[in-house]
């Protein structure tokens, strides 16, 4: 439906796709952020929205030049315009031009398992006059980006620009042209050459390709073996700024350069897998017994601290971050793959065609929420000093330019990353046990993965001017952008991919949204509403989690039809496993 402007008398207006009015608490809260200074434009409220702390959950709020620390987020990286991509035709264009196209096209993208494919991508301006460094490459290369872009590492971790040191090893992207015009991509799983022609007829994105030579023979792998990989010379900050422009690739999430190395694309996680429903008969309890015993879930954490988790890079960070969390590192590599509580959770659905699907929801856990307190009581301290008078202290901000505010916004970025390899730790763990009782333990590849955020801040450029965004209980749906919209446990999920409405700040809901609060679903409901409303699914029927039964929150069909104007259902999934923190 198309969003209704909400009749409050606010210094900038509040739009709302709700499709109902707003209590008097929402209401108030609503006017109290439109009320801000720096508010850009108007809010949006998402079909979810229901109260929050300070700002309303479901909300997507633009500023200028100065940002809330009421979420956790991380910025885009980006690359200068004349950045060259290789696609698929066999020319390298740059991500300018690219991205004035305003429509899709084929790059070459790196698996998990290091095997190179064909995706489909979209290109877009993302940031103007952005600060830029030069990352050296001992190829000769030379690439101009911002300091926070990420570039895949050897072993498929990512690490930024601006952490890369000399000597670290990136994930190579080899081509050439043969002595009879074919065009050959290293393979690097093999370690062998392969034609561009087999990699993009297997990808199947073009269908039936008459134009390309793919006879059999020229399918085939063939000779050289490759032994090298791109090593980082020196990253060197610039004196000076340009618009920037990234990549949206919605099956990878990542990228090949023309400079020869792959770099990441620009919540919730959830993969497609090869199984079916029928697989998944008389397994479900085991499978959740497993998840339980592999997974902590609410204040706990794992006894072990894996290796994938103990490699992460930025744990050489940590020390930067705010003072307040400086007794917490030990504490934050226990939690690393671990669920926590609330509305967080682990899922198996089944989609309309039979098709598995793994989804869960997590954050950045204990180490996250700590940050945000420390740079909440920091904002209120200084509105305070200086006499702000704020509808609600919960508002306090930080101004652009300012310490408070670069220390806040690094302390985000590295909260948003955290928060990511937590669900890519959890993902894999989960995957596995899906495999061990669906394919006897053998590694499967899914045939699609999407990852979105919420709760979080970005640079955006909207209605040409360059704004923070803060989506607080609402998911990013740029034109192109797939996201995850989960109902309650026991109804539907969605899987869908954005429309880019100018209007909401180009998002969407990031759920169904609460009816009634924690206490009162407790108060309202009995352990046999639960067992009623989740039958059918695999989970906990015990009052520990009667907070999340599927009557406290909105129909989820309800809210996919207020929000038809923001995106479009590529695949509708319904529960048949939950865990819950």
């Amino acid at each position: 439906m198309p969003y209704e402007k909400l009749e409050i008398t606010t210094p900038t207006p509040v739009f709302s796709w709700a499709n109902h009015p707003l209590g008097s608490d929402e209401t108030k809260m609503a006017k109290n952020m439109a009320s801000l200074p720096f508010v850009y434009k108007h809010i949006a409220l998402m079909p979810d929205v229901h109260l929050g702390k300070g700002a309303l959950v479901g909300s997507v709020i633009a500023t200028k030049e100065a940002i809330m620390p009421a979420a956790v987020g991380v910025d885009i990286g980006c690359f200068a315009g004349d950045t060259l991509i290789p696609l698929v035709d066999g020319q390298s264009y740059p991500i300018k031009d690219l991205g004035e196209q305003d429509q899709e096209f084929i790059v070459y993208a790196c698996t998990p398992t290091g095997k190179i494919v064909a995706a489909k991508a979209t290109a877009r301006l993302t940031r103007k006059n952005a600060p830029l460094v030069k990352v050296i490459l001992d190829n000769h290369e030379e690439i101009i980006c911002t300091p926070d872009h990420q570039f895949m590492l050897r072993d498929g971790t990512y690490q930024e620009a601006q952490l890369l040191e000399p000597e670290t090893s990136l994930m190579p992207f080899y081509s050439h042209i043969d002595q009879d015009g074919y065009t050959l991509i290293a393979q690097l799983y093999s370690s062998k050459w392969q034609k561009a022609d087999g990699i993009i007829a297997r990808s199947g994105l073009l269908g039936k390709v008459d134009e390309l030579d793919n006879r059999p023979e020229n399918l085939e792998l063939i000779g050289d073996r490759i032994h090298h990989n791109h090593k980082v010379v020196a990253v060197l900050p610039l004196n000076y700024t340009e618009d920037v422009y990234c990549l949206t690739v919605p099956d990878y999430h990542n990228f090949a350069l023309k400079a020869g190395v792959f770099v990441h694309n620009c919540g919730m996680s959830a993969i497609k897998t090869p199984f079916t429903g029928e697989q998944l008969e008389g397994k479900l309890k085991k499978i959740r017994l497993d998840l339980e015993a592999a997974i902590p879930t609410g204040f706990n954490e794992n006894k072990e601290v894996e290796k994938s988790v103990t490699n992460w890079q930025r744990w050489s960070d940590f020390s930067d971050l705010h003072r307040g969390v400086q007794d917490l590192q030990g504490k934050a590599m226990k939690q690393m793959g671990s669920l926590g509580g609330g509305n967080h959770f682990i899922e198996v659905c089944v989609d309309t065609d039979n098709q598995v699907w793994l989804m869960l929801h997590s954050g950045s856990r204990h180490i996250g929420n700590n940050l945000a307190q420390c740079h909440i009581n920091t904002a209120k301290g200084l509105a305070k000093m200086a006499g702000n008078k704020l509808p609600d202290p919960d508002l306090a901000h930080f101004v652009a330019g300012t310490p408070e505010f670069q220390a806040y916004w690094n302390d985000l970025q590295w909260a948003q990353d955290y928060a990511r390899v937590n669900r890519d730790v959890m993902m894999a763990r989960f995957k596995r046990i899906v495999e061990k009782h669906l394919a006897g333990g053998k590694a499967t590849k899914p045939l699609l993965e999407v990852n979105c955020h919420h709760n979080y801040a970005e640079k955006e450029i909207h209605f040409g001017e360059d704004v923070y965004v803060t989506r607080k209980g609402a998911v990013r749906a740029q034109t192109e952008d797939y996201g995850i919209i989960p109902g309650s446990m026991g109804a539907k999920s969605f899987i869908v991919k954005g429309k880019g409405n100018a209007h909401s700040f180009c998002s969407c809901s990031h759920g169904a949204g609460r009816l009634m609060s924690r206490n009162k679903a407790k108060n309202v409901y009995t352990l046999d509403d639960l067992i009623e409303q989740t039958q059918g699914v695999e989970c906990r029927k015990d009052t520990g989690v009667l907070d999340e039964i599927p009557g406290a929150y909105k129909p989820i069909e309800q809210v996919m039809e207020n929000q038809a104007d923001l995106v479009e259902v590529v695949a509708t999934l319904k529960q048949v496993l939950c865990v819950k923190g």
